[in-house]
């Protein structure tokens, strides 16, 4: 199953993608794709919204990628009969793998699954919802029943993350435009943007002027553009690897093109959605709503572009404040708060 390739970089520089419309953006970033996430049985993606008051989720379009004629119906049908409490656990935040090994203790789950789509025998799935609820779900069927290994598994994830941040994005810039804020006067909302010739900050407002995130911002770029050159083909999983989800926790890169066809990189804040722990930083609030969810630090770091050790000392700061003993202790407080009842 480990097929890799420059796909997965692909698949990620569509997730930021701002020039297609918003009816235009998940069929692209599902076509650059395609060669990654197929695994001979078809591939979908939908859009969901889950609703805060419980429910099932709110299904907002499906974009078929490839499979027989039938399949979007059959995968529809299968989730239409699913228990409402069912579906919202499986669109958690940052879920990625395969059924059979998520239902676990559960294995009429998957059982339930194929019964409707019986041409396969398990699901590869990514879950790419942030912490409110909404996101995208990609699916392929798989013809085995199916475990990843830590390689693997770790690079569905790593896709999911991007695949979020890109959805989170441009949520974010449209609920700007409709609420009519005051615009920075950057492209896109941006706080900062280079030149990707010296990598040189052009212009920076906001948070992006402290010489320390300016520094971030630039490496964050230049990692980028590694990702995005040579080493996409040469070595993909060390340039997935390389490309952070976000830049100390707030921003995205993004490309921008000047009237004269000119490539600059934005800095577009884009952080997640998170819940709020009185006395909590907001990086602190960030780490422990991703912990909440499962993450491993490592994957946390990745998601907000932060070191491990950073994500460690944060968690144990958050501990110390909320008067916890274990990380264990420190999940079950933050879930007791509304926005995970």
């Amino acid at each position: 199953m480990d097929r890799i390739g420059s796909a997965i970089i692909d698949f990620t520089e569509a997730a930021y993608d701002l020039e297609p419309d918003d009816e235009e953006w998940l069929p692209t970033v599902l076509r650059r794709g395609l060669p990654v996430l197929d695994q001979g049985l078809g591939v979908a993606c939908m859009e969901y919204e889950l609703p805060p008051e419980g429910g099932a989720p709110e299904l907002k379009s499906v974009h078929v990628g490839s499979g027989p004629e039938d399949f979007v119906e059959r995968h529809l049908r299968a989730l239409q009969d699913t228990p409402p409490e069912v579906l919202r656990e499986q669109l958690r935040p940052g879920g990625a793998g395969t059924a059979s090994v998520d239902s676990g203790d559960n294995p009429e789950q998957l059982e339930h699954y194929t019964n409707y789509v019986d041409y396969c025998r398990d699901l590869l799935y990514i879950t790419a919802v942030d912490c409110r609820g909404e996101g995208v779900a990609v699916v392929a069927p798989l013809a085995e029943v199916t475990s990843l290994t830590p390689q693997e598994s770790q690079r569905w994830q790593m896709l999911a993350a991007h695949l979020e941040a890109g959805h989170r994005l441009r949520r974010g810039l449209a609920a700007k435009e409709s609420a009519d804020e005051t615009p920075t006067d950057l492209p896109h909302d941006a706080e900062a943007i280079f030149d990707v010739n010296s990598f040189r900050i052009s212009d920076a407002v906001g948070q992006a002027k402290d010489r320390t995130a300016t520094k971030k911002l630039r490496e964050a770029a230049i990692a980028v553009d590694r990702a995005r050159g040579k080493l996409r083909k040469d070595d993909p999983d060390k340039a997935l690897e390389i490309w952070k989800a976000l830049v100390r926790g707030r921003w995205s890169t993004v490309d921008w093109f000047d009237t004269d066809g000119r490539r600059f990189v934005l800095a577009v804040p884009n952080s997640p959605h998170v819940t709020d722990p009185r006395g909590l930083t907001e990086r602190e609030r960030q780490v422990v709503t991703y912990a909440a969810v499962g993450q491993t630090n490592k994957m946390i770091g990745y998601r907000l572009g932060l070191s491990k050790s950073r994500v460690s000392l944060l968690l144990r700061s958050a501990m110390r404040k909320m008067d916890v003993p274990t990380r264990a202790a420190l999940v079950k407080r933050v879930r007791d708060f509304e926005a995970f009842e």
